[in-house]
This record gives C-alpha cells, structure tokens and sequence, in this order.
C-alpha cells in the first residue's frame, strides 16, 4: 500500500515541474492547485522515508526480536542511493546540464564534493547546483546519518521524540524566517531541520501501525479506517488550497508552512494509517499495478525527470516559435512527451542499472554483522 503513495508522490513532484515549464492548466479549473503545489510530493516522500526506516526496529521491538543490525541499515541505504545518485551527476555533467544551473562564481570542484559529502544544501551557490532536485537527497542522507541517535530516543520515549523533533522543526523554520526572509530562508528551511517534524510523523505512523495495525484490521472497524483515510486526503487537500491562495506572495511555498508543516504529516499518517488497516478493496484502488510501476522507479524518475524536461524545452522537443507558453497544442503535446520520455528513461536506469545493484550480496563483514546483532 506505501508503494501507492510512493507513486502519487512522483507524479505529484513531476507535474509540478513539467508544469512549471509547460504552464499547462489542469484539466478542470477547480484542480489547478495541484500542480502548482506538487512539490508536497518531496514532503510525502519525507513522510514515507521516516515510516520504512523505523518500521522494521519496531516490528524487532515488538516482537522481542533482535533490531536490524547497523553495518546493515547503512548497507542498504548506501546501495539504494548513492550509486544511482553519482550516476545522474555523471549525466549531468556529461550532457552540460550542471553548467546551466550554476549560480555565481562556484566552481565544479566545489559543487561536486558539496554533493558527494551530502552537505550542498547549506549553501545557496550549491544548494540547487548540477541538480536543482538533488537537495532533497542531502536531507534524506543526514536523516539517516542522525537515525541511530533518534531511534536510541524514539524507542524509549516515541511521543516524547515526536513532540521534540516538532518542536525542533518549528522552531528552525521560525528562526530562518526572521532572521534571513528576504535572503537565505528557503534555503534554511529547506534544510533536514525544518523537516522534522514529517520524518516524526512517518515514525509515529509506523509506531501506531505496529501495535494497533493487525488488531484493527482483524476487527469490525476496518471497513471505518477507510473513512479515516478519507479525511486524510480531505485535510491535506484543504491545506494546499490554503497555501495556493497565497502563491503571489514572496516565498509562499516555504513562508505558508512555517507552522503549518507539521499538519501536513498529520494528513500523511491520516492517510497511511487509514489504508493500512483499512479493507483489501481500498487498498488494491491506492495501491494499483500503475502506481507500484511509478513506485519502482520513482527514484530514477525523480533524479532525472526535471534535467529531462528542461533539456527537451532547450533542443525544441516538440518544435516551437516564440514563446511556446501561449501554444495550447505546443503544451500539450510537450507535457505528454515529457512524461513518457522521463518515465521510460527511469524504468531503463531502474532495470538496468539500480535493480542489478540492489540484487548483489551484501559484503561478508555486513553480513556478518548482521548474523550477529543484538
């Protein structure tokens, strides 16, 4: 079911920036919204990521099991990101696309062991260098850099945790906003500080989900977990069209979650927690054979779908005069394009190159390690 959100989350933060290219409306009115706040789609993933790192050490937990050896977490967190990563560096590079989002004198040496060492995003030359998506990369990196400590706390105090990594998160945004709004607040409150709170929420999810889940499906009130789902979904629609009604403000993206980000993850778990225990029928619909497709390539197509789409608009894929904005058929014709070419070139990337990688055994020592944990 989690891959279903996975999926959602990809389309969402790909029709947001072919959008942003394409300018293309919705296709009702009343649905502009989405794509213009498409990038909740990294929230979602955020939210997504603090569940599955946490739900296996607390199913060992709960089960009075050993928890997950470390040598092994850091295994596969290493081989499911960092090559696939360094790969679409190479790309961009390769093709020039990093020296067309180059902000002032930075040099390459410099952008490329900023992103290497995970730490581009605390600096705005690099911040959005090579790669203008790969900042969220930084933030899942140092997530788990820091997840030891957080799980040695969220396991004996888990809502004390909650409330403190919240709080945290709150406090960070507040602080970027006024001392650098009109500077360096986005890039601040960008930065795994001010996203806290949505790996709390993913955490806590996984923690209800463990003790409550099976209980609750195996009971009468599964049939009402959908309902729950529901207002989810409803929640987190209210909270994007309040954001989207203040999109002709400075920073509105960043400046309309300043306190507000937290509830995005309330309506995350809402939605998590509600189809997980919610009946098959609900989640065979969130979780359909095309959204765990867009799930099992989600990383590929999220690493590469932006450099793509702008480099179609630079050769002229489709062909266009003037400004192609005021070309209904221009925009259409590209948004189609730019969706099929990113998606093909990720399932490539996915099943030729990530997927070998991920089937490879893990080191002896990893293995070992993980043969031995306590």
């Amino acid at each position: 079911m989690l891959d279903g959100l996975r999926g959602i989350a990809v389309l969402l933060v790909l029709w947001y920036h072919v959008w942003e290219i394409s300018w293309l409306p919705a296709p009702l009115p009343w649905l502009q919204f989405i794509p213009e706040t498409g990038f909740i789609g990294v929230h979602l993933f955020f939210f997504l990521s603090g569940f599955v790192i946490a739900y296996p050490f607390l199913r060992a937990q709960a089960a009075h099991q050993p928890q997950p050896a470390w040598p092994h977490f850091a295994y596969r967190r290493f081989i499911k990101i960092v090559p696939s990563y360094v790969l679409s560096i190479v790309v961009a590079y390769a093709i020039g696309y990093a020296a067309t989002v180059r902000f002032g004198n930075t040099s390459a040496v410099r952008e490329i062991v900023t992103h290497l060492l995970f730490i581009h995003t605390w600096w705005q030359e690099t911040y959005g260098s090579i790669n203008g998506v790969l900042w969220t990369l930084a933030v899942e990196v140092e997530f788990y850099l820091i997840f030891p400590f957080v799980w040695f706390c969220f396991r004996r105090a888990p809502w004390l945790t909650t409330v403190g990594m919240a709080t945290i998160a709150v406090v960070w945004r507040s602080w970027a906003a006024h001392c650098c709004f009109t500077t360096t607040f986005p890039v601040l409150a960008e930065n795994l500080p001010g996203y806290l709170d949505i790996f709390a929420a993913g955490m806590i999810c996984a923690l209800l989900f463990v003790r409550y889940g099976h209980r609750i499906r195996e009971s009468r009130g599964a049939p009402a977990m959908t309902l729950v789902a529901i207002a989810g979904w409803i929640g987190l629609a209210w909270l994007l069209i309040g954001i989207y009604g203040y999109r002709m403000a400075p920073q509105w993206e960043v400046a309309g979650q300043l306190y507000t980000r937290a509830l995005y993850g309330a309506s995350f778990a809402a939605i998590a927690f509600g189809s997980l225990c919610a009946p098959g029928w609900w989640q065979q619909i969130l979780a359909n054979a095309t959204l765990r497709f867009l799930a099992l390539i989600s990383y590929n197509l999220y690493l590469y779908h932006q450099m793509i789409a702008r480099e179609m608009v630079t050769m002229r894929i489709p062909p266009y005069h003037g400004d192609p904005h005021f070309d209904p058929a221009w925009q259409v014709t590209y948004t189609v394009l730019a969706f099929v070419v990113t998606i093909v070139q990720a399932a490539l990337v996915t099943y030729l190159f990530e997927r070998p990688l991920l089937r490879m055994p893990e080191p002896g020592l990893v293995r070992h390690a993980a043969g031995h944990s306590t």
